[in-house]
């Protein structure tokens, strides 16, 4: 190679390898990114899935951006529900992985949050077999795109996470991969490391998989002691990577001294954008949460 000839990658066989390029040959992605971003403003369509909440997506960049983005709480203020009521309203086809929760109870909090049943009445047999069955017929009607990977019982590679989301995805220009949760996953998949290089591994593996998907992972992370209550940027269990790996680091926060339910049987939360590659970090939202209909809405 002489001294004037410039790879534009540096590759191993079978696999693609880090890419090298100088600043002129980005033009042709530039005009091309520049023209998408255009019409997707012209045509009011986002670029990605979405959270569904618009002053949260505006924060973000307008969507949920490829690569790893990670959403912690601390115990009861819904990050299952805030991701599943993601999943289900992201406008785009969905892939929810659960290492902890059956898919049943999963179908169950969709019905209760769509049709405004009470999800205690979903399991206690008190509506007849035929009115159960209309309201998760009328569920499952409102996300037809969002599929669910059973991962509580074997391990789900990410050649496995990456072969399913291409069948849910289809010809879709995007997809969302939800992973509930990280640490459950990673624990599963890397049972002999220690905790931390379980963690760095997961994060590593789940932010290459959004690359390979160019589209976004959002995994819900545990919250270490320190930061059981008050959250925070690096309040993510076991590993700094959860934090300096994420696209974004969304935190979730119910009143400290009261999370009793309202009137209207809802609790304030407040969802705080930690961290943001895409847009302004540190701002706060007030979100409400009925835990009987497992809802939030943007206040």
């Amino acid at each position: 190679m002489s001294t004037t000839d410039t790879p534009t990658a540096i590759e191993s066989p079978g696999q693609p390898g880090p890419r090298l390029v100088k600043l002129a040959g980005l033009l042709d992605e530039w005009q091309a990114d520049a023209e998408a971003a255009h019409q997707a403003r012209v045509n009011g369509v986002p670029r990605g899935p979405v959270t569904g909440f618009p002053h949260l997506d505006a924060d973000l960049g307008g969507c949920l951006h490829p690569g790893i983005n990670v959403l912690h709480g601390g115990p009861g203020v819904g990050k299952t529900a805030f991701a599943l009521q993601v999943a289900a309203s992201c406008g785009c086809p969905a892939l929810f992985v659960t290492c902890e929760m059956g898919t049943l109870e999963l179908f169950r909090r969709v019905t209760a949050r769509t049709t405004e049943t009470f999800l205690g009445r979903l399991k206690s047999g008190e509506l007849p077999p035929a009115r159960s069955f209309e309201l998760a017929r009328q569920a499952a009607a409102t996300a037809p795109h969002l599929a669910f990977l059973d991962a509580t019982q074997a391990f789900a590679s990410p050649a496995l996470l990456r072969d399913a989301a291409a069948v849910v995805r289809g010809n879709a220009p995007h997809i969302l991969l939800v992973v509930d949760s990280l640490h459950s996953w990673a624990e599963a998949g890397y049972a002999e490391a220690q905790e931390y290089e379980a963690l760095n591994a997961a994060v590593a593996g789940l932010r290459a998989l959004g690359g390979e998907l160019r589209g976004p992972v959002l995994a819900i992370a545990e919250r270490n002691r320190a930061s059981m209550e008050t959250g925070g940027l690096h309040a993510g269990a076991g590993s700094r990577k959860i934090e300096y790996g994420g696209e974004a680091v969304i935190g979730l926060a119910a009143p400290k001294e009261d999370i009793r339910p309202d009137a209207a049987g809802e609790v304030e939360i407040t969802v705080t954008v930690h961290k943001n590659r895409h847009g302004a970090t540190g701002t706060k939202h007030k979100l409400r949460w009925h835990g009987a209909l497992q809802r939030f809405r943007e206040v």
